[in-house]
Order: structure tokens, then C-alpha cells, then sequence
């Protein structure tokens, strides 16, 4: 066989690893703040690609991204219900209250976190530690269950192999991160093989496109955003982070990547967090410790009333929160003169609320706003988007009228542009993308990836994917794709030979990163590490042999497949970027 042969028998195994008869596409949208779920039938899709059931979870098709466990430890409930009967509980037995789990807000401990192993711990309202991955896949197994309902519902002879399943990931998130997302959602119950992980701004984009194709289909005029060689901006605007990435729309229909996506933890909760800083202050930092703790149903309830504030607040007017009986009653024990008050001229009680001056929330709005548009801006002043004409916002921060002013008079020269519904544009992408084969065409490296190989030898005598059984001398960093090097999906982008002993039963690859801007020389280098493993098990070798091994990164995922070159036979490389 050629080695173009070869090469094309690696770019079909990799491919065709995600199952492709399916009938149903459904996805989750696991928000650090809200998590939401939809899907559609592939003859839906076929008619009309927007033709998308998004699901009811409890009270609406956004539900609050919290998850209450009982005692021991169980799944108990999830959204607003489990807000409801934590309140409840410590309504009715205060002290066996103290002893569920409550999670709230944990998504963005996955966020920019180098050194995230299959040991991190999420710490619950109360303090108590529970194991992350297991708190994830609750969640995931509670949306899953509902959303098969939902399905057989309308179509009782689908089997669960009938469905492919989208996750929404940032596109900021490190490979462990959205490793450890597609493990959680397999400890859930999901076939692996039928999981596929799509970036969440570009599934705002995909959406957005088929709206402008719909608006061109019935005649209505449209924005012009999407045509051929146009380039844009896509902010997502969630709760805890927001994800920008820049794309330009080929001939083909696709969009491929111009710049590495970017982004921060400037979500509407920085808001919220600003807030309670206020809050603290006025009332002080024991008395609000001690009001958590001993009040938790309360807490929970002054935390909805701050969101709901935020969601509602017009700008001309003050900022006004209820304040519990017993937060007063916790400040009349510990701060009877509230002498921590660093604002006594901007924040006031006033019967029963705590009202701040819109002087000082308009800071804290533009403060929080400033900050994304200046990161906007930085962007923009690239090289590679000096051509971007239009910025597309989505997600439920995008609505602020503040935002949306300030984007207006920094950004006059681009065309600005709100979807429809824009809390739904990324989970109706994320849907429209599982039916597409190839949605993304190109995708830039991130960092420098490469493997770690010995000086003294050549490659093929060398790397036997070891770094334990080289030689003392210091590994040296091979890359096998540079930072901002385009990767065109499903592409091969590395091929090595591996010598392999009669016998062998597995290859181990270790894969390294560096964000320097040139590639490190040695493994050791201060901008470089070790980031995962690709373990290659194989069976019945025989004789001495040597593997042609080929390795693709799609952006979202990394993948291996090896061919012996004696036999013919192909093994498939699991990919491992937790510990």
C-alpha cells in the first residue's frame, strides 16, 4: 500500500469512528449559569434545518444550572427544583438540611484550569466536597433521560443508538477540559461513540447562518453577513464566561477559522459578583458568612433576587434588593452600626430593600462592559480580522441595552447583529451542526503541539513513545503542528513510524503543548507541557514490526490510528488528556 494510500485509510478510519446512522440529533448546552437542551429528526432537519424542538426543563427551556443531592450523596433534583426543595428542607429541618448538596456555578472551574485531573473536587453552597466528575454527569444523565423521553414520545420505535448527541463546549476550554465534559457525559449513560463535541460560538454562528439562509428563502431581505468571503466576529455572552471566535465563510458554505478563539470569565455572573461585593461591604464580610451559613434557603433567594435585578434594571433608576429578616437580624447581632459601610453615600436600606444609587450600578455595568469591548477591540486590532465587517452577539448578556449603546458607538463602522432569540442560538447551532458532516472546514492551532523524542537517534529508531526508556539525554520537542497553523478537520496532520518488539501490546505517545511564540527546543522548557497521552493497544504481534501511526486534531478533539506495516491491520489511539 502507498503512503497515500495509507494516509487516505487513516483519514476514513478517523471519520467513521463517530457513528453515522442516526436518527435523531440532540443536544445539551451545559451553561455555567442556565443549561438547556433540544433536538430534531433527520427528516425534519432535511425539510427545514430550523425545524428544532428545544425542550422544556422544569418551567421553561432554561433552566439554572444547580444540582441538588440528598445524604448520601444521591441525585435528588436539578434546576429550579432543586432551589425549591433545599428551601424547603431548611424550612422544615434546618440542621438535616445541612446535610444535602447543593451545586451551583461550578461549570467554570473547568475554565482555563492547566493542571485539571479526574480527582478535582467540587465544593457545594455549604462547603462539602463532592468528586466533579460525578456531579457533571448527574446533570448530563437528568437532561438525557428527559430529552429520550421527549423523543420516543414522538417516535416510540427509536432506539437509544438512533441518536447522536451534541455538547456545547467554549471554545477557550484546554483538551482536559472538554475531556473531561465527554467523560462525564459517558459515566452518564451516553455511548461514547455517539457524542460529539462542538465549539459554542461557532454553534451560534451555524445558527445564525441557516436564519439568513431562511430570511433569503422567503424572500426577506437579509444582513449580507454570511456571504462568501465575508468575515465576523461571534460573541457568546453566557453567564460566567464569554467565547469570541472569527471566521470566514469559503465558497463552500463553511466556515473556517481566522484567528484562535478568545475570551474570559466577563460573563453577566461578573455583574452579579460586583454586586455582592457591594453587599458585603454594606452589611460586612461575617455578618453575610454568617447569613449564608445559617440561612441558606434565604441566601438562595437573595441570589434570585440579585439576577432578576440585573435581567430587569433600567438604567435611569436605582438598583434594589430584598433583604431577608434574617440578614438584618444577623447584622443586628454582629454589625449592629453596619460600621463596614464603605458607601454610605450610594447604598441604603430603605423599607426592607437595599437600594444602591444607579451612579454607582452604572459603573459596575460599564466597569464589567468595558472590559469585553476593550478585549473586542484588542481582537480586531489583529493582522489576521482587519477585514472582519460584522460582530454577531448571542447568549442572554447580549441583551443589555448598555452593551448593546457601547458596541454601537465603539464599533460604528461594523455591522452589529442580534439574533432573534439569542438565548436559543447556541443549543439550535448546536442541533444544526450534528447533522452537518463537515460545518467547519479549517480550525487554527492553539499552541505548539508536538511529541518528545531522543537527539542522539533518528525518529524511527528513537520514539517508542517512552520518554522512561530513552537515553539521559534531555528529550527534544518535536512538533507535529505549529501555534496558529491551519488544521483542516479530519485531516491527517502528523504520521510517525514506531518500532514495535514481538509481543508489544501497546504504544504509549506523550503529546506536549507550548503558547510560546516559537516552538521550545526541549520538553523541559518552561513554556511547555505535557498536556496527555495517546495510548495505541494492540493485539497478536507476532514478530518485530513498526507502526505507521497518523494523528489528527480537529479543534475540538485529538485522534490516532496505527497501521502495521506487516499484517495491514489498523488499531484505533485513545486519546487521554486527564490523569
Amino acid at each position: 500500500m502507498s503512503q497515500e494510500q495509507v494516509t487516505a485509510q487513516f483519514r476514513r478510519l478517523m471519520i467513521d469512528s463517530k457513528r453515522k446512522n442516526f436518527q435523531v440529533v440532540a443536544a445539551i448546552d451545559f451553561g455555567s449559569s442556565y443549561t438547556c437542551c433540544a433536538f430534531s429528526f433527520k427528516s425534519e432537519y432535511k425539510k427545514d434545518p430550523l425545524d428544532i424542538h428545544v425542550v422544556t426543563i422544569g418551567e421553561s427551556y432554561k433552566e439554572p444550572t444547580i444540582l441538588l443531592l440528598n445524604q448520601e450523596g444521591q441525585f435528588d433534583s436539578f434546576g429550579s427544583k432543586a432551589e425549591e426543595k433545599l428551601t424547603q428542607l431548611q424550612q422544615e429541618d434546618p440542621d438535616g438540611a445541612n446535610d444535602w448538596y447543593l451545586f451551583r456555578n461550578f461549570k467554570m472551574q473547568l475554565y482555563n484550569n492547566k493542571s485539571l485531573s479526574k480527582l478535582l473536587k467540587f465544593k457545594d453552597l455549604g462547603g462539602k466536597s463532592m468528586k466533579a466528575d460525578y456531579v457533571f454527569a448527574l446533570c448530563i444523565e437528568y437532561i438525557y433521560n428527559m430529552v429520550v423521553e421527549k423523543i420516543f414520545d414522538k417516535d416510540s420505535s427509536l432506539k437509544d443508538y438512533d441518536i447522536r448527541w451534541v455538547l456545547t463546549c467554549p471554545a477557550m476550554w484546554n483538551e482536559s477540559a472538554r475531556q473531561f465534559m465527554l467523560e462525564a457525559a459517558e459515566e452518564s449513560g451516553i455511548d461514547r461513540k455517539s457524542i460529539t463535541l462542538v465549539l459554542e460560538p461557532e454553534a451560534a454562528a451555524i445558527c445564525c447562518k441557516c436564519l439568513e439562509t431562511d430570511k433569503k428563502l422567503k424572500g426577506t431581505k437579509g444582513t449580507h453577513v454570511f456571504a462568501t468571503g465575508s468575515r465576523f466576529l461571534i460573541v457568546d455572552l453566557g453567564g460566567g464566561a464569554v467565547d469570541i471566535t472569527a471566521n470566514e465563510v469559503l465558497d463552500s458554505g463553511q466556515l473556517k477559522e481566522i484567528y484562535n478563539a478568545s475570551g474570559g470569565p466577563w460573563g453577566g455572573n461578573m455583574i452579579n459578583h460586583k454586586i455582592w461585593i457591594v453587599i458585603y461591604d454594606f452589611f460586612g464580610n461575617a455578618v453575610v458568612q454568617n447569613f449564608m451559613k445559617e440561612h441558606g434557603d434565604d441566601y438562595l433567594q437573595m441570589i434570585r433576587a440579585v439576577e432578576e435585578e440585573k435581567k430587569n434594571y433600567d438604567f435611569d433608576e436605582r438598583f434594589y434588593v430584598e433583604v431577608p429578616d434574617s440578614l438584618l437580624d444577623e447584622a443586628k447581632k454582629l454589625n449592629a452600626d453596619l460600621v463596614y459601610d464603605k458607601n454610605k453615600d450610594a447604598v441604603k436600606m430603605v423599607k426592607g430593600r437595599l437600594q444602591i444609587e444607579k451612579k454607582m450600578v452604572n459603573a459596575i455595568f460599564k466597569e464589567c462592559i468595558d472590559t469585553l469591548c476593550k478585549n473586542i477591540k484588542d481582537l480586531l486590532s489583529k493582522k489576521e480580522t482587519e477585514d472582519v465587517s460584522s460582530l454577531i452577539m448571542v447568549g442572554g448578556y447580549s441583551s443589555c441595552t448598555l452593551l448593546q449603546k457601547t458596541l454601537k458607538d465603539m464599533f460604528s463602522d461594523l455591522k452589529i447583529i442580534y439574533p432573534p432569540d439569542p438565548e436559543t442560538t447556541v443549543i439550535k447551532g448546536a442541533v444544526i451542526m450534528g447533522h452537518m458532516n463537515t460545518p467547519i472546514a479549517r480550525r487554527l492551532a492553539r499552541y505548539h503541539y508536538g511529541i518528545a523524542i531522543n537527539s542522539e537517534l533518528d525518529l524511527v529508531e528513537s520514539f517508542n513513545g517512552s520518554l522512561a526508556e530513552q537515553t539521559d539525554t534531555e528529550p527534544e520537542f518535536l512538533a507535529f503542528i505549529k501555534k496558529l497553523d491551519p488544521i483542516k478537520v479530519n485531516d491527517v496532520i502528523a504520521e510517525y513510524d514506531v518500532p514495535v518488539s514481538s509481543g508489544q501490546e501497546k504504544v504509549i505517545i506523550e503529546v506536549y503543548a507550548s503558547d510560546s511564540n516559537v516552538p521550545p527546543k526541549v520538553v523541559s522548557d518552561a513554556h511547555c507541557r505535557k498536556i496527555g497521552t495517546i495510548r495505541i493497544k494492540m493485539s497478536n504481534i507476532n514478530d518485530d514490526t513498526t507502526l505507521k501511526v497518523g494523528m489528527s486534531c480537529d479543534g475540538t478533539e485529538f485522534k490516532a490510528v496505527a497501521r502495521d506495516y506487516t499484517t495491514g491491520r489498523c488499531f484505533a489511539g485513545i486519546c487521554r488528556f486527564l490523569e
